[in-house]
């Protein structure tokens, strides 16, 4: 089993069908399901498609029900994500965002942190507790 983190943008490709990625989301999603991956999230990138659905109460909670019935679990940013979260703000000089999608996933010890933000991808970054920081357009799983 393997433990994959999701950043918000797969959520949003593939809950408003985007017509280049949300072909590859639902394929990585269902290939996820038939490995028995555990599928996580952090609580910041819940929050982030959550905000994506506007002001309809509605709306946001069937956002937040489909994520979960995905299977995904969301990890909250806790005291023991602060050491990562700040070396990556303070040494790597990351966006705070992306320091805490990074420092959660690190805590949570993933395997796979799968995302599109290509300044981040160009990075390369080594984040202990993270073993791969990985495209998610390119064939990783």
């Amino acid at each position: 089993m393997t433990r994959i983190f999701w950043d918000a943008m797969l959520f949003i490709y593939l809950l408003d069908r985007h017509p280049q990625f949300e072909p590859r989301v639902r394929e990585l999603l269902e290939r996820s399901a038939r490995r028995n991956d555990l599928l996580v999230t952090s609580c910041l990138a819940l929050g982030e498609v959550m905000a994506g659905a506007g002001a309809d109460h509605t709306r946001v909670e069937r956002v937040r029900t489909t994520i979960a019935a995905m299977g995904f679990s969301f990890l909250p940013f806790e005291e023991d994500c602060a050491p990562a979260f700040a070396r990556l703000r303070a040494v790597e000089k990351l966006k705070a965002p992306d320091a805490i999608h990074l420092a959660c996933a690190a805590s949570a010890g993933v395997d796979m942190f799968l995302t599109g933000d290509a300044q981040l991808l160009k990075r390369r970054l080594h984040v202990p507790g993270i073993h791969f920081i990985a495209d998610f357009t390119l064939p990783v799983l």
